[in-house]
């Protein structure tokens, strides 16, 4: 059930507009105002593939959906469907850029496919890839994580002129094992940025292992994308760790480049957004950051962030009631405002932290119990209608475009475009 949450009604110069609009916000919340409804089954539109593992979003149109067999399909926004290859892992990161779609093949190692090759003419590399780790598409490599003495590191895999992918740099320092490196340009050089990744592996420091497993990041690295070097680090001190394994791209009030996160300690989680020191040329500092969500093992996850939006959102605990809350750059800081309940974003032990997907003003989140899909306006911050589905959501894409929706359940895969 979703609920809005209680909060103090101030009056703003007496506007009765304000309290009107935010009146019809709490009853569209509590299914009550006229914008709520019930959605129907008819807006969902059926995918003709059965045993879909997994789905990610296409680099022009659409959508990649696997199945548990290591087929891959193309799949558009009016329901048709193309297979593209076989031999990818069901599971696990896939990069869709520059050309060409790269993943983990069933046999572990780096497999790569260009736009508009055979199905079978397929690249692979040498070395094997960390099982959980992410993957990041440059124009003439792919960073993907590899083991190294039992600890993943960052490594660019470029190919041979056989076609082989080749590791030609690593990281020195150690990586999260299910870390997803991110391009970023922190120093505004305007030079295709470089690597972003969580770093500083822990097993000791904050015993919550609900993120799929019980190692949490210490630090922060940003490296040069060539070599892998460093360029900028942060270190948390005892007891903080970062309780994530994605930095989130988000562009900070005062112009800089940011990266969002969850930052964890005694007091629970709090978003975070880290940046490049402006005092010290080879730190990265925490800039802004919204309140500690006030208890030790207590976490929460950022939703669908819009790199441009000058919001952003995250559902905490999401485990627990699932409250989700906007937050907006105030004073140096970031400020929360509570506006809904009953949502979730984050299945307990998954890798996958933000199940939720935005098109235009709607943000898609599940329910506490995964089985109906909740639609919240943004703008008007309350829930709008909702969708039984008569099965648990596995995964919420937004296509490309940001036009549909591909809403994996237990049943399968639909495409749910806003009416």
């Amino acid at each position: 059930m979703v609920t809005l949450a209680r909060s103090k009604l101030k009056v703003h110069g007496g506007s009765r507009r304000w309290m009107l609009s935010r009146l019809s916000a709490g009853l569209a919340a509590l299914g009550l105002g006229p914008a709520a409804g019930r959605a129907g089954t008819d807006d969902l539109k059926p995918v003709p593939l059965s045993d879909v593992a997994r789905v990610d979003a296409a680099g022009g149109e659409g959508w990649l959906a696997r199945d548990h067999g290591g087929r891959i399909w193309q799949v558009l926004e009016d329901g048709q469907t193309r297979q593209l290859a076989e031999g990818l892992a069901p599971e696990g990161a896939l990069d869709v850029s520059h050309g060409r779609i790269a993943g983990r093949g069933a046999d572990g190692r780096l497999w790569v496919r260009s736009d508009g090759a055979a199905a079978s003419a397929v690249q692979r590399s040498a070395a094997r890839l960390s099982p959980h780790g992410g993957l990041c598409g440059l124009p003439l490599a792919v960073i993907g994580l590899v083991d190294q003495d039992g600890q993943a590191r960052l490594a660019r895999f470029e190919p041979d002129a056989q076609g082989q992918w080749q590791i030609v740099a690593r990281s020195e320092e150690a990586v999260l094992p299910d870390a997803q490196p991110v391009l970023a340009d922190l120093d505004g050089r305007g030079d295709g940025g470089h690597l972003a990744v969580l770093a500083g592996p822990d097993r000791q420091r904050y015993p919550h292992a609900v993120l799929g497993d019980d190692i949490e990041a210490t630090r922060v690295l940003w490296l040069e994308r060539h070599s892998l070097k460093p360029l900028r680090s942060l270190q948390l001190q005892a007891p903080e760790v970062f309780e994530d394994r994605q930095l989130r791209p988000w562009r900070l009030p005062d112009g800089r480049a940011g990266l969002v996160t969850m930052r964890s300690g005694p007091l629970g989680a709090q978003l975070a957004v880290v940046a490049a020191s402006r005092q010290e040329a080879v730190s990265l500092q925490v800039a802004m950051a919204g309140p500690p969500i006030g208890t030790r093992n207590r976490w929460m996850s950022a939703a669908s962030v819009d790199p441009a939006s000058e919001e952003l959102w995250a559902v905490h605990t999401p485990h627990i009631g699932g409250v989700l809350h906007r937050y907006v750059a105030r004073g140096g800081q970031l400020a929360a405002e509570r506006v809904a309940s009953g949502l979730s974003n984050h299945r307990l032990d998954a890798r996958d932290l933000d199940v939720t997907a935005r098109i235009g003003r709607w943000l898609l989140l599940p329910s506490q119990n995964w089985r109906q899909l909740q639609i919240f306006d943004l703008q008007g911050r309350a829930v709008v209608s909702s969708l039984d589905l008569q099965a648990t959501v596995q995964q919420l894409v937004a296509a490309p475009g940001g036009r549909a929706v591909a809403v994996l359940t237990s049943r399968g895969l639909s495409i749910y475009r806003r009416p």
